[in-house]
């Protein structure tokens, strides 16, 4: 396996600030686009995230530093990832198979691969949905944190065409469920989950982009677009089977449709739950699209507090007035927290008569999605060509207050990966406390003042420890320590000769990397 590593040294912005944006592709990297990116529940400071047609990017230290490599298959890798991590800490990394379009087993399943190590090495893959010689598209995993007997239980939701961009009225498109009880070990048969098939066109009539989300009580909840509509079904049976779809949102202009600069647009809808029994919100759903209602792209959600029986007007989450476009939508949930995040592209900031220069915007609510506050995330604008496909989708993860949004951008005709690291304030919602994962008792922390710096570690147990310098463009300075240290709390101070300015120190042990700013003074 080729591996690059990129590093970048940063201190995380709190939300209302402008976050430094770091760039997790490296320069070499061939058109890299639809990005998925993941937190580990059990290490929040290992992240993964991935993009077309076979990227990997792992960071074990909070987002400060990404290292690139390519994911493989026996069935081959053809892009649309999603990655996951369960609250046990496996990583699960979604995609198709194929070679190319030549490939006579080109789109015949849908592959997930998981990893025990948070990406650095992954076990045999597992095939769902083979149907030969049906393609199968567009997958996208969720996770079951109900407090029920499903709890942990894995889902996934696809499209499967007849023969992907037929025009023939007998070729068909249709939704399908699978989900796993063993880790992602096996899975089930797929269950069919739409009532009324589309088109095999990959347009605003074909089925598409279905997500799942599950209620407190364990029921399986599924949208996904077809029709100028967003479509709900339910199952109350663990997946084996589904009621009766029905609209929950209509969507004028469907899912796909014309951006300028953008090879195409989508607004495929993203359904959440808020499973936190301590949240102020629990139990509600959330769906989330972009649809031109206003005659330009804009993001819409809605929720629902009585599990998907009724649904609340559609709120607008970009909060201008202008009339510019607004699209490729991502949501999330801190499930600790139960905040809302949504991420998009956006260009409210630039007249029709420019290029379209486009930039990052990040909204958030506190309040279940009844309101919303947004601002610009990305440093500078971008100018993307439509010659050049720009993928379908991006997204967002958050956990704890830790919030990362990913995104391509495009200059000079080079499409590249991008994430900013965004702290929210970790305040539950209602101001309760809130269940999380015990805190390790691994710390790394400044003592002293600039003009008598020092530092302060602790340790749960044995380990090989290193403790380095950086300043703030990512150069080595010094190594301050590197051995072996046994459980306890250590203090040392900083050299002498270490100048003026502002620094990142860098702990790394056996199984994590800690961080901390540096001021010194030698004034």
């Amino acid at each position: 396996m080729i591996r690059y590593v990129a590093v970048f040294l940063l201190l995380a912005s709190v939300v209302n600030g402008q976050p430094t944006n770091v760039r997790l592709s490296d320069p070499s990297a061939h058109d890299p686009e639809e990005v998925s990116i993941a937190i580990n529940p059990r290490n929040p400071n290992q992240l993964a995230a991935g993009a077309n047609i076979d990227y990997l990017f792992t960071s074990s230290d909070a987002g400060l530093s990404w290292t690139t490599s390519k994911i493989n298959s026996q069935y081959a890798v053809w892009g649309d990832p999603c990655l996951l991590f369960d609250d046990s800490g496996l990583l699960y990394y979604e995609h198709l198979s194929g070679q190319n379009w030549q490939d006579p087993e080109f789109l015949w399943r849908i592959v997930v691969q998981r990893s025990t190590d948070a990406g650095r090495t992954f076990d045999q893959d597992e095939e769902i949905g083979l149907n030969p010689p049906t393609e199968q598209d567009k997958a996208w995993l969720g996770l079951d944190r109900s407090n029920t007997t499903s709890n942990h239980t894995l889902y996934t939701t696809w499209t499967e065409f007849d023969s992907y961009g037929s025009t023939s009225p007998t070729d068909s498109s249709r939704i399908y469920f699978s989900k796993s009880t063993d880790h992602g070990i096996s899975w089930s048969e797929r269950v069919r989950v739409d009532d009324t098939a589309g088109d095999c066109l990959d347009g605003s009539y074909t089925d598409e982009g279905a997500t799942t989300a599950v209620s407190p009580d364990g029921t399986i909840n599924c949208v996904w677009s077809a029709r100028d509509r967003i479509y709900l079904a339910r199952s109350s049976d663990g997946g084996r089977s589904f009621g009766k779809s029905r609209v929950i949102a209509d969507q004028p202009g469907g899912w796909d449709f014309a951006i300028p600069g953008i090879y195409r647009g989508n607004g495929l809808p993203v359904l959440l739950s808020d499973l936190n029994p301590q949240s102020p919100y629990y139990g509600r759903l959330y769906v989330m699209w972009s649809d031109q209602h206003r005659s330009v792209a804009d993001v819409y959600i809605i929720h629902s507090t009585d599990n998907g029986t009724s649904w609340s007007t559609a709120q607008r989450v970009n909060t201008d007035t202008t009339l510019n476009h607004h699209f490729f939508p991502s949501l999330t949930i801190d499930p600790i927290t139960g905040r809302l995040y949504v991420v998009f592209y956006d260009r409210r900031n630039y007249s029709e008569s420019d290029p379209p220069y486009t930039d990052i915007y990040m909204a958030r609510s506190t309040d279940g999605g009844v309101t919303f506050t947004d601002q610009k995330i990305s440093e500078s604008a971008f100018n993307p060509v439509a010659k050049v496909f720009f993928g379908d989708y991006i997204h967002i993860a958050a956990y704890n207050g830790h919030v990362y949004p990913i995104w391509m951008r495009m200059d000079d005709s080079v499409l590249s990966v991008w994430t900013a690291i965004v702290k929210d304030s970790i305040t539950p919602t209602g101001g309760q406390a809130v269940a999380t994962i015990p805190p390790d008792r691994t710390e790394l922390m400044v003592t002293g003042t600039p003009l008598q710096p020092g530092i302060r570690f602790q340790l749960p147990d044995h380990t090989h420890l290193s403790i380095e310098l950086f300043d703030l463009v990512g150069k080595r300075i010094a190594s301050l320590l590197d051995g072996e240290y046994g459980e306890g709390e250590y203090r040392i101070g900083v050299p002498q000769n270490i100048p003026t300015g502002a620094y990142i120190i860098r702990m790394t042990t056996n199984d994590r990397i800690l961080t901390s700013k540096l001021i010194v003074s030698r004034n």
